[in-house]
């Protein structure tokens, strides 16, 4: 049976007050949306709209809750003892960048990063772009692709913070992203970057049938290590020596560096001011 690791409480209640702060905000926007689009209705809507705004995010909770839950008691079952899983890991790889990972899942094959959705009815899918069926029509939807997509790049730039150059180096791409589907109806998938898979037993045979050793015991220990101890950004932020604004992280997408991420000037183009990231020479 693999193990289970968690977070302190700490570092989850920072983060739920974060999140508590970013929802009030929304709700605010939300009502602003409806004063701005239906005047007529005046302040009568302000109530209504965000009791349906709170009932929206809690159905929405509950629902990737179940999801994940059922997720973990499947493979903390069948995994092996020399995995181990942080489920709803939180990573905060520069100041007030917050993501939250359904699962997490540190193996000899590599790290696994997990999204789960309890989503139900008809998806189409194309590349990274999602559509859902709404009667007879297929309207767009958010992508869990993007959003996978943004969690492997999230904990890329935290890792590439705790580790040496040459560990990053040999982890990039042992760093999967798989989206799991615990409640749909019907899906058609082309061209999918990211592993789609329906159901359980189909994301445990998945891991299952990773054969390759990419990472050895202590490897998986150091990395679990740190991901229950360390979720956060591990330097002080530079300064632009030019406009001297806080430099924000920025990915290389081409040359020998590709894949790693650097401190840019926020005012790019204008300035072109870089600063390396610790750890990458």
């Amino acid at each position: 049976m693999a193990r289970l690791i968690q977070q302190p409480d700490s570092i989850r209640q920072d983060f739920y007050r974060r999140i508590r702060a970013k929802i009030q905000y929304e709700k605010n926007e939300y009502q602003q949306c409806i004063n701005r689009d239906m005047p007529f209705l005046g302040g009568f809507m302000n109530e209504f709209t965000g009791f349906m705004f709170e009932m929206d995010r809690l159905w929405n909770h509950m629902k990737g809750a179940t999801g994940e839950h059922l997720v973990l008691h499947a493979i903390a079952r069948f995994l092996p003892h020399s995995w181990v899983i942080a489920q709803g890991a939180i990573l905060e790889p520069y100041p007030n960048w917050f993501t939250q990972i359904d699962h997490v899942l540190i193996g000899p094959p590599g790290i696994f990063l997990v999204e789960t959705k309890a989503w139900s009815g008809s998806y189409f899918v194309q590349g990274d772009k999602w559509k859902r069926k709404d009667g007879h029509c297929w309207v767009n939807c958010s992508s869990p692709t993007r959003q996978a997509d943004y969690h492997r790049n999230m904990w890329l730039l935290w890792m590439q913070q705790h580790v040496s150059g040459d560990f990053y180096r040999k982890i990039i791409p042992l760093i999967h992203s798989v989206i799991v589907l615990t409640n749909i109806e019907w899906i058609k998938a082309k061209s999918t970057p990211v592993p789609i898979l329906i159901g359980t037993r189909c994301l445990i045979n998945y891991l299952l049938s990773q054969k390759q050793i990419g990472l050895q015991a202590s490897e998986i220990e150091t990395i679990a290590h740190l991901t229950a101890f360390q979720p956060r950004y591990n330097q002080q932020v530079p300064r632009c020596p030019k406009c001297h604004a806080l430099m924000i992280p920025r990915l290389a997408k081409k040359g020998h560096l590709q894949g790693n991420w650097f401190y840019g000037c926020p005012n790019y183009p204008a300035c072109r001011e870089i600063h390396s990231i610790q750890n990458i020479p």
